[in-house]
C-alpha cells in the first residue's frame, strides 16, 4: 500500500493544516514538470489521491487503520548493512575504552623504579623503511627492562653502565632513564614510547573520548559504526606513538 504521509513529506500525525500545505506544496512542484514527464504525472496523480483521502476525516481514519496492519518496509540496504556492523563497531569500540582506561591507570599509577640497572647488551635496530631518509635506534636490554633509544642520545648509554630506570607497573612503558655516566650527566632522558604518556597525551585522551562516543548507549547505528572507525584509526596512531617515539 502507498504511504500517502511519506509522498506529501509528512508524518502520521500531522494536522489538516499541515496535510494542507504539503499538498499544495507538491502539487505547486509537480505541475510545472508534469506536462513533460509522464513519470511526474502519475506522481502527481498519486498525490491527489493522497490528499483526497488524508484531507477527509473518516477515509483518513479507515486509511490509518489499513496502513497500521501492513507489515514495515524494509530497511534501505544502506541502513541494513549498519545495523549489522553497529553491534560490532560497539564492541570495538568498548574495547578500545578499555585500552585508553589501561592506559591512564597505567599512567596513575606509581612508576616502578629500578636504580641499579646494568646494561647488558646495546644493538642498533632499524625504525625507519624508508631509503631516503634511514633512521637508527638502539635496543637495550637490562636485568629487568627493555627499551629504544634514538640514535642522537644512543651514546649516553653503553654496555655496563648503570642506569636508573622509571618504568609504568602494568604495561611496563619505560617512560625516563637517568645515566650518571654519560657525557651528559645524569639528567633524565626519554626513550621511545615513553612520549605516549608525556608529549603525544592528547592521543589517548582523544581516542577515549570518540570511543566512549561509540559506546554509549542510544546511539545511532551509523555515529557507533563512525566513531569506530575513527577510534581504529586514532588507535593506530597511538600504537604508532608506542612503537616509534
Amino acid at each position: 500500500m502507498l504511504n500517502y504521509y511519506r509522498l506529501l513529506g509528512i508524518g502520521p500525525n500531522a494536522s489538516p493544516a499541515q496535510i494542507a500545505q504539503a499538498y499544495t506544496r507538491q502539487r505547486d512542484r509537480l505541475r510545472r514538470r508534469a506536462p513533460a514527464d509522464p513519470a511526474l504525472r502519475h506522481r502527481l496523480a498519486e498525490v491527489e489521491a493522497g490528499y483526497g483521502i488524508l484531507a477527509h476525516p473518516r477515509r483518513r481514519l479507515m486509511y490509518d487503520q489499513l496502513l497500521a496492519q501492513q507489515p514495515a518496509p524494509p530497511p534501505p540496504a544502506s541502513e541494513a548493512r549498519l545495523l549489522a556492523l553497529a553491534p560490532w563497531a560497539r564492541r570495538l569500540n568498548a574495547a578500545l575504552l578499555a585500552l585508553c582506561l589501561l592506559l591512564g591507570l597505567d599512567w596513575a599509577l606509581p612508576l616502578r623504579e629500578y636504580p641499579a640497572e646494568t646494561v647488558q647488551s646495546r644493538f642498533p635496530i632499524a625504525v625507519s623503511s624508508s631509503l631516503s631518509d634511514p633512521q637508527l635506534a638502539y635496543r637495550v636490554h637490562t636485568p629487568h627492562t627493555s627499551f629504544r633509544l634514538p640514535s642522537a642520545i644512543g651514546y649516553r648509554v653503553r654496555e655496563g653502565d648503570a642506569l636508573h630506570v622509571w618504568q609504568t607497573p602494568l604495561l611496563g612503558v619505560v617512560q625516563r632513564i637517568s645515566a650518571p655516566a654519560s657525557p651528559d650527566g645524569p639528567a633524565p632522558f626519554q626513550p621511545y614510547g615513553g612520549t605516549i604518556y608525556g608529549t603525544f597525551f592528547l592521543l589517548p585522551l582523544l581516542l577515549a573520548g570518540v570511543a566512549a562516543v561509540g559506546c554509549w548507549p542510544g546511539r545511532s547505528p551509523e555515529l557507533v559504526v563512525n566513531a569506530a572507525g575513527v577510534a581504529v584509526l586514532l588507535a593506530v596512531l597511538t600504537a604508532v606513538v608506542l612503537l616509534w617515539f
